[in-house]
């Protein structure tokens, strides 16, 4: 709050007004404005006449007088103008004060041409209100330096200064006012030399402007600044100027400087949320696209298959139309996984991905008013996948689809320059009669591809009731051969091999039984496929192997010792890495010698890969394991692969020995492998013998050994015990 000091009386009859000198204004202007009562001249009234929150700074000077008093009262007078009651600097010396009122009073046409000066800024000053209020609001910076260069410009008319605006992309000051002469304005400072000197780095911390005092130069700056760089600088330069001077341009810097924050700010503000909103955008796109597509082969996935499901529904809701869900689950899938790798994996499966999509394009379908019948095609996990039928009429279009998958997925697949060959088994449910939601529907066709995994693989099943009462027996049985082993409910039964010569027991097949206390024993024909589907094929076999190679050592020391037990190697396990590694662990571990074992591999086994299985099989024989192939002629086998491969033993199917004696066809396949495995050096078995006259027939093609009801069914080991403690041999009924 500014106050109302009472001045001498010799000061006030000097300028006609005691309260002028405190303002710096002319006398008639001062009683123009109504001064003339101390109360009425308080700050808010004089504010509300110049129309500005900020008080004037008065400077005057006699140009041509250097007299000291009279700088003493300069000091005075501008001391008023900070506040200080003007008796506080000349009460003490009035009487030095009445001495200089003669020659102030020659110098008041000099003091007026001044305030005139003053008044013209104090008017710019209150126009600067309007420029307080627009500045701020303007966004464009452009427009913020153009109104400020207005200002600033008007201001340059009262003294000579120069005032400059720095871009950031620039090196050196621009001249704002050019009628200025450069040579007054000494225009020699730039951004470096301030940064050098340090001032500006002052300035950038403080955020604020900064007066430089340089010899002559005087520079006022305002930084408006990142952390790394000045964004604006806004500078003036003279030899001098007064303190009006310097306050109206800080005031005018401190506008323009904050009108530029505030713009910048928005436009950041602004750019951000616009760049925000572009990326939520993408995002929220991204998203609801992941949340519907599978990341690896961006198909549908099971949550957007499910909803395709659902509006299909609706849609033939009441009408004469059917709704197909065909569920593919490709064949073997995890045993290429494994042996080429997880990459190789996601490879097969994004080919088989791409593959649907051709074969079902709308175009292949044409023929069922592609216009009408909507297809969805989906990757529901792992290595299923899902083909959604709509809006058809028959079955004649799932028929024609089904068999295209099945053709186009069974052509030979390039992964990592091993070509692969992959089949599939496609399950089916139909809209309404297999279910009312997805979820049956799905369940259903579930039902009906385990089904067609049963049948053989690489075929399609449609769903029906009996399916799902044979798949829920399965999940029983299931659920009961995980426990198997923990419950001790696994048992071996060994069945005899048979020299033919001699006639005597000379090995043993060691063939799996499964004593399910509810159920009693369950034949290897209904819980092998079960436990080769579910992966406890190899847990199941390790402990086959284990459980014989003791039954060895248990024989061996009662004094048998011509033998060798035979253990069957399902496909999984013959395909693991370490194979030779677990066996011979096992072996080692039960302290059996490995030229007691026999392993039984089957065609199907070898043909998948051929050159891994011949290195297996190469291993086992070099530790000492004798190899048989089972089921011999029942697989695709050729004979160029057979010489290939380093086994000891043919063993003839039973279903090429059953008619032996009334197919001739049968004959002569025997009759075949026999001569070509004994001119390759391999001993030969025939499994399933059960007549003398099939023995008969096998004594005159030199059969080495025979296998089954002939002689002996499998036997659990009590009996078996009995049967080679009895040291029984083989009845010839007839001469060959």
């Amino acid at each position: 709050m500014l106050k109302a000091w009472n001045l001498p009386e010799s000061l006030q009859e000097a300028v006609g007004n005691p309260y002028a000198i405190r303002l710096g204004v002319p006398p008639e202007v001062a009683g123009g404005a109504n001064f003339s009562d101390p109360v009425r001249s308080s700050e808010e009234e004089w504010r509300a006449t110049v129309r500005l929150e900020i008080g004037a700074v008065v400077s005057w000077y006699d140009a041509s007088h250097d007299s000291p008093r009279l700088e003493e009262h300069r000091v005075a007078v501008s001391g008023c103008c900070r506040n200080l009651p003007l008796t506080d600097h000349v009460e003490d010396s009035a009487h030095e004060v009445e001495k200089e009122l003669e020659r102030l009073g020659r110098r008041v046409e000099h003091l007026e041409a001044v305030n005139r000066w003053h008044m013209d800024s104090l008017g710019m000053l209150a126009s600067m209100e309007e420029f307080h209020g627009d500045a701020r609001e303007i966004r464009d910076p452009d427009k913020i330096f153009s109104i400020t260069r207005q200002y600033l410009k008007r201001l340059a008319e009262f003294e000579t200064i120069a005032f400059m605006v720095v871009e950031e992309e620039d090196s050196s000051f621009t001249l704002i006012n050019s009628d200025v002469d450069p040579a007054i304005s000494g225009l020699t400072i730039t951004i470096d030399s301030l940064i050098e000197r340090g001032e500006f780095a002052w300035a950038l911390n403080q955020n604020r402007p900064l007066q430089v005092v340089d010899g002559d130069q005087q520079l006022l700056l305002h930084v408006l600044a990142t952390r790394t760089r000045v964004r604006r600088l806004s500078a003036l330069s003279k030899a001098r100027f007064t303190a009006p001077a310097q306050n109206l341009i800080s005031i005018i810097l401190h506008n323009c400087a904050y009108a530029l924050e505030s713009s910048a700010l928005y436009s950041l503000i602004s750019e951000q949320n616009q760049n925000l909103e572009k990326i939520v955008e993408t995002r929220t796109r991204e998203l609801e696209y992941n949340y519907g597509h599978d990341s690896l082969t961006e198909l549908p996935n099971r949550l957007m298959f499910q909803d395709r499901v659902e509006q299909a529904m609706n849609r033939v809701r009441g009408a004469e139309q059917i709704v197909a869900v065909l569920l593919i689950d490709l064949d073997m899938f995890k045993r290429i996984n494994d042996t080429l790798g997880i990459a190789a994996g996601d490879q097969l499966l994004v080919t088989v991905a791409d593959r649907l999509m051709h074969c079902l394009d709308n175009a292949e379908v044409a023929q069922f008013d592609p216009d009408r019948v909507g297809l969805t095609i989906a990757r529901l996990g792992g290595d299923e996948f899902a083909v959604l039928l709509s809006d058809i009429d028959s079955i004649d279009p799932i028929n024609y689809v089904t068999r295209r998958i099945i053709e186009t997925l069974s052509m030979g697949v390039e992964l990592d320059a091993n070509e692969v060959f992959t089949t599939c088994s496609i399950g089916i449910s139909l809209y309404p009669k297999d279910g009312a939601d997805s979820d049956t529907l799905l369940k259903n066709a579930d039902a009906a591809m385990y089904h067609a995994k049963r049948q053989g693989r690489n075929n399609y099943q449609f769903y029906a009731e009996e399916i799902n009462e044979t798949s829920y027996h399965h999940l029983q049985l299931e659920n009961q051969l995980r426990h198997a082993i923990d419950r001790e409910e696994l048992l071996l039964h060994y069945q005899p091999k048979v020299e033919v010569t001699s006639g005597r027991i000379i090995g043993m097949e060691a063939l799996i039984r499964w004593n399910q206390p509810e159920m009693g024993i369950v034949s290897p024909v209904v819980f092998i496929p079960i436990a080769e589907y579910t992966g406890l094929i190899t847990v199941i076999g390790e402990w086959v192997l284990r459980t014989a190679c003791r039954q060895v050592k248990n024989w061996l020391e009662q004094g048998f010792d011509d033998f060798r037990m035979s253990v069957n190697l399902s496909p999984q396990q013959f395909r693991q890495a370490d194979i030779l590694q677990r066996i011979l662990s096992i072996v080692e571990s039960e302290e059996v010698e490995p030229r007691y074992l026999e392993v039984e591999i089957t065609e199907g086994a070898i043909m998948d890969d051929v050159d891994a299985a011949i290195e297996t099989m190469q291993q086992l024989n070099d530790a000492g394991i004798a190899l048989s192939i089972d089921d011999f002629g029942t697989g695709y086998s050729s004979l160029s692969y057979l010489k290939r491969f380093p086994i000891n033993t043919l063993k003839i199917d039973r279903s090429f020995v059953n008619d032996i004696t009334s197919d001739p066809d049968d004959a002569a396949i025997v009759t075949a492998i026999i001569a070509m495995a004994h001119s390759m050096g391999l001993n030969v078995i025939a499994e399933g013998v059960e007549t003398d006259e099939q023995l008969a027939f096998l004594r005159a093609l030199k059969c080495d050994e025979i296998q089954g009801y002939l002689f002996s069914p499998p036997l659990p080991v009590e009996r078996f015990n009995e049967l080679l403690n009895s040291d029984k041999r083989l009845y010839f009924s007839r001469e060959a």
